[in-house]
């Protein structure tokens, strides 16, 4: 009884308000955004990079973290721009199909395309 009554009020703090944001939040936004944010924290807390040019295997360790992190966001950035391509044109696609499905579309064009009637066609 205690937790639907605490389901039905609400969290009770600010972290109890920021993890219902981030589970309502998460579903709507794409990898990519995420990835954008953790590319800005890897960046800024990167700073520690520059401390370690004394010891080679550490600097070599911690340059390759970044090469594969980076590989990982170039490699999520590519899939994310073949969906939009894809997405795209099954769009257009799918309103090309749409347009000349409609009732006497197709037809009305082809008599007006017979006749010459250049001035009935939409200029470019």
């Amino acid at each position: 009884m205690g937790d639907q009554h605490r389901a039905e009020r609400g969290p009770d703090s600010l972290g109890g308000y920021l993890l219902r944001g981030l589970r309502e939040w998460r579903p709507r936004r794409p990898v990519s955004l995420f990835l954008l944010f953790a590319m800005l924290a890897i960046l800024i807390l990167g700073v520690q990079f520059v401390y370690v040019l004394e010891d080679a295997r550490q600097f070599a360790f911690f340059l390759s973290l970044y090469f594969v992190f980076f590989l990982v966001v170039i490699a999520r950035a590519t899939v994310d721009f073949f969906d939009v391509v894809r997405e795209h044109l099954r769009e257009r696609e799918h309103l090309f199909r749409d347009t000349f499905a409609k009732d006497g579309f197709a037809e009305e064009l082809g008599q007006r395309v017979a006749k010459g009637d250049r001035d009935s066609w939409p200029e470019f």
